[in-house]
Parts: C-alpha cells; sequence; structure tokens
C-alpha cells in the first residue's frame, strides 16, 4: 500500500472512532474501540475475560434491558393496559418497548421504523419476536395485493400506532409514577432535592377527544401588502408537565392536562405526588417552575463566581 493510500485509511479509521451512534448518545455510553494487539496480549498474559459484547445497537441495548429487568420496569410494562383494544395482536408489553426503541433510536416518524426497526433482527429478537415473524410478519393480511415490495418486521408502523395511542391519560401517568419509584429504590434518588416543573406542548389535530385549545397570534404576508398582518389561531392540543430533579434532571412526576392551563396551577399537585413516588428515600426541600429553577442556576453560578474572585483578589492583597 502507498503513503498516500495508507494516509487515507488513517483518516478513515480516525473519522469512525468519533462518531456515536443516537442509541449510544442517549444511554450515554461511552464509546469502544477495537485494539487487537492489546487483546492479544492480555489473553497471553493469561488475564481474565470478564465478558464480550457486539459492539451494536443491540449489544448496548441488551444491557440496558437487562438493567430494565433488574431495576423491575419489565413487570410494569407487562401491568400496561390499553383499554380501548379489545382484541391483541401481540402482547403489550411488545408494543411498549417497540415504542421505547423508537424513542432511543432517534426515529421521528413511524413511516421510517420498518426500515430502522423493524428490519433489525437483533433488536427485534430484544423485543421478543423471531427470525420468522420478522421476515413473514405475524398474520397473511394483504400479502395477494403485494406484489414486490417484501415485508418488513413482524408489525406494520400503523399497527404500533394505532395501539399504542390506545394509551389513557391515567395509565401514562400511572406508568411514570410506578418508574419514578424503582429508580428511587434502586438508589438513584436520595437526599435534598430542589423541584423545577417544565411543561412541553403537544399539538393535536382539532378532533382528538379531550384536548384543549389556546390562542396565538402570528404574522402573514397578504398580497398587494408589503407588511404583514397579524393574525388570531387556535392550536389545539396537550400539554405535558413534568417536575424534574434539577441535579440529575430525572422525573419525578408526570400530569398530562389541556394545552391552555397554566403550569404554576399544578405545582404544588405534581409536588405532593413527586414525594409520595419517593417515599422516605429522599425529601424535596424547594419546588419552582423551570424558569425559577434557571434563576436558581443562574444565582449560584454567579455566587460562585464572585467567590472566587473575591478570593483570589484578597490573596494578591495578602501577598503585596
Amino acid at each position: 500500500m502507498s503513503t498516500d493510500e495508507t494516509e487515507k485509511a488513517q483518516a478513515i479509521e480516525q473519522a469512525g472512532e468519533g462518531e456515536t451512534s443516537v442509541v449510544q448518545e442517549r444511554l450515554n455510553w461511552r464509546l469502544a474501540q477495537r485494539d487487537d494487539t492489546r487483546v492479544a496480549h492480555g489473553l497471553y498474559a493469561g488475564e481474565a475475560i470478564e465478558g464480550m459484547h457486539e459492539l451494536s445497537e443491540a449489544g448496548l441495548l441488551d444491557e440496558f434491558f437487562a438493567f430494565l429487568e433488574e431495576v423491575g420496569m419489565m413487570q410494569v410494562f407487562e401491568e400496561v393496559v390499553l383499554p380501548d383494544v379489545k382484541r391483541m395482536l401481540v402482547p403489550t408489553i411488545q408494543f411498549v418497548l417497540l415504542y421505547l426503541l423508537k424513542v432511543l433510536c432517534g426515529s421521528e416518524s413511524m413511516h421510517e421504523l420498518p426500515r430502522v426497526l423493524f428490519s433489525n433482527l437483533a433488536l427485534m429478537e430484544l423485543v421478543g419476536f423471531n427470525a420468522q415473524q420478522c421476515e413473514q410478519g405475524l398474520t397473511k393480511r394483504g400479502d395477494a395485493q403485494r406484489k414486490t415490495k417484501r415485508k418488513q418486521g413482524p408489525v406494520t408502523a400503523q399497527c404500533l400506532a394505532d395501539n399504542i395511542s390506545k394509551l389513557n391519560q391515567e395509565e401514562m401517568e400511572r406508568l411514570l409514577n410506578r418508574m419514578v419509584q424503582l429508580l428511587t429504590g434502586f438508589g438513584l434518588l436520595s437526599g435534598q432535592i430542589l423541584a423545577a416543573l417544565d411543561g412541553s406542548k403537544l399539538p393535536t389535530p382539532e378532533s382528538y377527544e379531550g384536548c384543549g385549545k389556546i390562542k396565538q397570534t402570528r404574522k402573514v404576508k397578504v398580497k398587494g401588502q408589503k407588511e404583514p398582518v397579524t393574525e388570531d389561531y387556535y392550536v389545539y392540543g396537550w400539554k405535558v408537565l413534568v417536575l424534574i430533579d434539577v441535579q440529575t434532571r430525572l422525573p419525578l412526576a408526570m400530569k398530562l392536562v389541556p394545552i391552555q392551563d397554566y403550569e404554576g396551577k399544578w405545582l404544588v399537585p405534581l409536588l405532593e405526588q413527586a414525594q409520595s413516588n419517593l417515599g422516605t428515600h429522599a425529601r424535596i426541600t424547594k419546588g419552582c417552575t423551570k424558569s425559577q429553577a434557571a434563576w436558581v442556576r443562574l444565582y449560584f453560578t454567579n455566587c460562585g463566581s464572585f467567590c472566587l474572585a473575591r478570593r483570589v483578589s484578597m490573596s494578591r492583597s495578602m501577598l503585596r
């Protein structure tokens, strides 16, 4: 191999080492690198092999699923109920895990799941499907009309969307509260906690049952006029209120309310629910909204900078 080709190969290898997948970033896993020479030296020296892991998304998620099992979340997933679904094609836990993988893989659209997720045999086996189900699907519905496009995965993206959307407000809140209780019992939340309330809007169609609406303004261009015109319009949907631990950013409690509701109205009820989730393992010493928490962090940051500057100036005066 010539010098130029060697340099190109090294550059490509270094560029590949710096890349991380969405799963690695979301699970906060450190990047592993291949070092055959070091492994050979270790084996020759008689070092014990602690474990062998596949360097792929399935290998990373295998450890994550083991953590969910150890904490007790898998049992909670099995208890999830979809009240409006009469006949289930697969157990509910598989729909929950599929949507969990969708979030971890960073898929923004349901339409890309067959290519990104459902056709990945290793990931589907983690959820509980076998190779035959991934290749042929769980049903033969639509096979007569299928000409060229092959099936991708055991279920369709529409099947997942139709079923997971039946998860109602009460069940979602129960699911998150149980998760906080399990994480607290596992030791991830303890001591004194400063909690902050964060709200995110979830727009939905006007026809979505039970959703709220909020009036907003926007500027639009009108044909024949230079200046844009301000007009009112309505946004329909929900607002997800999550009480988080300011230090760890872990959720403590969650509430789903109509989109027009004021966040501060639900601060006290969420604090009470969060303290109930924490039990005797931790105690919330202060609760505030997200904007107030930002001011608190800014205050302590400025105080720390002021104290550091004060110590430096005092040290210089003493040296003089």
